[in-house]
């Protein structure tokens, strides 16, 4: 029922409102979401513990390799556990001003963009500054990648984000 990508939102919202707790969505016969709306549905369905479906990241295991995002079963809770504690509050506490000062890089870019009353497309920006915290944070690497179009790094995730689709 999808005839152009932009029409995409605003079948779903339509359904969202028929279907009050959730609605599958079909790409093709194939290929299948569950689209949650309530808040009590969606906590029955996220705290199963089905295995992850394989079809969904296996095209990105040359890309990533098999992590965290891979991994299903003993493994992932063995990984998972060795990482738990590097996201603990004291451990992240030192970086809130890198992330804070990444997240106002972004701010200042939509005061920009919202003067033209023009909608603004949030994935990319957020995107940015999420690479921007990891880079400060992990690498400490001030990249300037929110204000620097031309980052080859951003670039070929961009390349290959286009691939993968």
């Amino acid at each position: 029922q999808f005839l152009k990508e932009e029409e995409v939102l605003d079948k779903v919202e339509i359904w969202a409102q028929k279907y009050l707790h959730a609605h599958p969505l079909w790409f093709g016969s194939f290929s299948a979401f569950l689209v949650v709306t309530d808040p009590d549905y969606a906590k029955a369905v996220l705290s199963r513990g089905d295995p992850k479906d394989n079809i969904s990241y296996k095209h990105l295991v040359p890309w990533i390799g098999n992590g965290l995002l891979i991994l299903h079963g003993p493994k992932w809770y063995q990984h998972r556990k060795l990482l738990t504690p590097g996201f603990h509050y004291d451990v992240l506490k030192p970086y809130v001003a890198l992330m804070a000062e990444s997240t106002n890089v972004m701010l200042d870019k939509w005061e920009q963009l919202i003067t033209d009353r023009k909608p603004v497309e949030l994935f990319e920006h957020v995107s940015l500054m999420t690479l921007d915290s990891i880079m400060k944070c992990a690498f400490s690497c001030h990249s300037n990648c929110q204000t620097n179009r031309k980052n080859t790094y951003i670039q070929a995730v961009y390349d290959l984000c286009h691939m993968v689709h």
